[in-house]
């Protein structure tokens, strides 16, 4: 939008002021169109033609208009504005910024724009190849963003010190746990391709299982022996890279009752229990 200076001078100016109302106005429309295109813009033939059209005013006012003005010094015998380069500056126009702008940021977007085209100039092997580069594999992504999520993996192995501190937030801290335990549950898992689960939630399901099965073993009367194999819960990794003949010889506790075996030892109690008292069983017991 143009704009130009008007100074606080012309309500006190006396030559401006001794103007009748429609002559100050005539005054301000010249500014205006001085400033919108300028006035030597029009032709010296139509000038006073399209001038008395812009100030709405007919041939003979507007040749009374010019004698006023130029007699006033407000305009030269061609209509031109006097002093007009005197009160107003070059760095008030805001169209070479605006130009030199809009230049800038259409060099921005076409350069934006040749970056993608030179990349695809590559051959399709060579762009493959360094996509494959750059794009790490699911275990490293796993290693470096512990929120991925995945299935469960025959290699999957919870972490030595994030899992013993599961287990002691789980109210499992020293205790125990056969490597069978462990198979049977990522066994369950690796069932169940469409679970996926972050890392550290597979630690906090396989603490879950163990204390599930400690609650079973608990409830056979079975105790926990303390001299088993405790090298699980510090470093599940190595131990299961023993496999089963790596345990303890002599330590290791037998995994848990089936639902048969804890029916046998349940008649068996009572069977024990009766004979205490003395009270024989009945054949259908």
């Amino acid at each position: 939008m143009d704009w130009f200076r008007m100074y606080g001078e012309f309500a006190t100016d006396p030559k401006v002021q001794m103007l009748s109302e429609a002559m100050q106005r005539r005054l301000v429309m010249l500014f205006c169109l001085e400033c919108s295109n300028g006035i030597e813009t029009f032709h010296v033939t139509e000038r006073e033609t399209s001038i008395a059209f812009a100030l709405r005013v007919s041939e003979e006012a507007l040749a009374e208009t010019k004698e006023t003005f130029v007699r006033k010094g407000f305009i030269n015998d061609d209509w031109t504005l006097c002093n007009w380069s005197k009160r107003q500056y070059v760095s008030d126009s805001s169209t070479a910024r605006v130009k030199a702008y809009r230049e800038k940021k259409k060099a921005e977007a076409q350069q934006r724009e040749t970056l993608p085209k030179r990349s695809s100039n590559a051959p399709e092997q060579n762009r493959t190849d360094t996509e494959q580069k750059e794009t790490p594999p699911p275990h490293a992504q796993e290693a470096f963003d512990s929120r991925t999520k995945f299935a469960m993996t025959e290699d999957w192995q919870p972490d030595g010190k994030t899992f013993a501190a599961v287990l002691t937030m789980n109210a499992l801290g020293g205790q125990v746990f056969e490597q069978d335990q462990f198979l049977e549950f990522k066994s369950f898992w690796i069932a169940s391709p469409d679970e996926h689960r972050t890392h550290a939630k597979w630690e906090h399901a396989l603490a879950q299982h163990l204390k599930r099965d400690q609650r079973i073993q608990q409830a056979s009367g079975r105790t926990t022996d303390g001299h088993q194999n405790t090298e699980l819960s510090r470093n599940p990794q190595n131990h299961q890279s023993r496999g089963p003949q790596g345990r303890h010889q002599g330590s290791a506790r037998p995994g848990p009752l089936s639902a048969p075996d804890r029916v046998r030892a349940a008649i068996a109690e009572r069977d024990a229990a009766a004979a205490a008292s003395g009270s024989a069983v009945g054949q259908d017991g």
